[in-house]
């Protein structure tokens, strides 16, 4: 997922610190505003309501410039959500809702995979303590000997599930 779209207008999606943001240009435009900086002048009147997880500046190379940088505001799709609120647009409640969707489908999709790592690393844990409680006495040992089999087995079976499999014709 590299972009979204609202209403024809796309929204490049930006990966940073592990997490998905969109650039305040992107936003004013889905917004409606003909001048991008409209982003910077809301966020500025209404900064104290935004929280570190929802905006963030990042430095970035201009292309064919690569001595030339400039400084983005990215802002997360919760912080995008609250620009939408301060929005004085008529884009901005049918964006708010597009945000909300966005931001369930997003959640969506971590929860299943979380949930595949999460089970993985349950098993793993298990299998360690395994192997510790095996090397404290020979009754652990031969405990460990009989389950380590199958916990392996369990934890190979959760990795193939959490591999993307490719369709080769």
């Amino acid at each position: 997922m590299n972009a979204l779209t609202f209403e024809s207008q796309p929204l490049q999606l930006i990966e940073h610190d592990g997490r998905l943001w969109l650039k305040a240009s992107d936003i004013a435009r889905a917004l409606g505003y003909t001048r991008t900086n409209k982003m910077s002048r809301i966020y500025a009147k209404h900064q104290a309501e935004f929280t570190p997880s929802m905006t963030c500046v990042v430095e970035s190379t201009l292309s064919g410039f690569p001595n030339l940088t400039t400084e983005n505001r990215l802002f997360s799709l919760r912080g995008a959500h609250l620009l939408g609120m301060f929005a004085r647009t008529a884009k901005g409640m049918a964006f708010r809702r597009w945000v909300l969707d966005q931001l369930e489908n997003i959640e969506a999709q971590n929860k299943a995979n979380r949930s595949l790592m999460a089970e993985w690393f349950e098993a793993q844990a298990e299998l360690d303590g395994q192997e510790r409680f095996a090397s404290l006495c020979g009754r652990g040992l031969n405990d460990h000997k009989r389950r380590k089999p199958t916990l392996s087995q369990r934890i190979m079976q959760i990795a193939d599930r959490m591999q993307p499999s490719l369709l080769l014709n």
